[in-house]
């Protein structure tokens, strides 16, 4: 019997009972510098600059309907600035009208090129394109 004892107290200690696992424990800790280029695109807001280009746009969507736009509609820049408008509906009239006061002259309908518009006062000014309902934009002047 007493073999028997010794036996499964040999197989006790053998099964880990009480000792290592064998899995290895502790820490460990690193440096490392690195550098990086990249390019993308997005939206938000940031710095006014002075001038900006809204490009105003007559599309189809996948329906066959003609869609119209101002891109961006919603522009910022600083006083004194310029905004550019540049008509790419190739033969459709697009005009840019401003309904707060203090704005600068309206630019007159016109079906190609370009029309810029100087704004010497801080504000917000909205506008919209009269022949085509939905057209619409803000310059915001800082």
């Amino acid at each position: 019997m007493k073999l028997s004892y010794v036996l499964l107290a040999v197989i006790a200690m053998g099964c880990g009972g009480g000792g290592d696992s064998g899995m290895p424990t502790g820490t460990t800790t690193g440096t490392g510098t690195g550098t990086g280029t990249g390019t993308g695109t997005g939206s938000g807001t940031g710095t006014a600059s002075g001038t900006a280009a809204v490009s105003m746009k007559s599309t189809e969507d996948g329906y066959g309907y003609a869609t119209f736009s101002f891109a961006p509609a919603n522009v910022t820049i600083t006083k004194g600035g310029t905004v550019t408008w540049t008509n790419e509906g190739g033969t459709v009239a697009h005009n840019v009208t401003f309904s707060t006061a203090g704005s600068p002259s309206n630019v007159a309908n016109f079906t190609s090129g370009t029309s810029t518009r100087t704004f010497d006062n801080v504000g917000t000014y909205s506008y919209q394109c009269t022949n085509h309902a939905g057209m619409t934009g803000t310059v915001t002047v800082q």
